[in-house]
């Protein structure tokens, strides 16, 4: 009976252990502002945009305004844009082949633009923490 509780006891803390690990990881993405280290993975949990296999990459962060401003060129050839927009919500804007998502809460507030007729998807992120 003992074997058994020891047994349980450690997978128990183990378990605790994996779960304060994964918890630790993504608030270290979530509180990365920077375009250097986790940048794909940051702007994906802060906007809710998942940010498909891409050609190219621009980013810039401004530290004085807390400000982040990427640019991916979106691989056309293995991204169907169609499916792209509505798996990630974006609404069609009143300017040609534009589709939009943005949001302002607590943390932060973003605008991402898609301009699907050249598979260009421009990110911006204002954070205020």
């Amino acid at each position: 009976m003992k074997k058994i509780i020891f047994i349980l006891s450690g997978i128990a803390l183990l378990l605790t252990l994996v779960s304060f690990g994964f918890y630790g990881v993504s608030k270290m993405i979530y509180n990365s502002c920077s375009c250097e280290q986790f940048n794909i993975d940051n702007i994906e949990l802060r906007t809710g945009i998942n940010i498909p296999s891409i050609k190219n990459t621009e980013c810039i962060y401004d530290e004085i305004t807390k400000t982040k401003k990427a640019t991916f060129l979106i691989d056309t050839e293995k991204v169907d844009l169609e499916a792209y927009i509505l798996k990630n919500k974006l609404v069609k804007s009143d300017y040609g082949e534009l589709y939009v998502k943005s949001n302002n809460i607590k943390s932060h507030s973003y605008q991402g633009v898609l301009n699907k007729k050249i598979g260009k998807l421009n990110v911006e992120i204002n954070f205020k923490d």
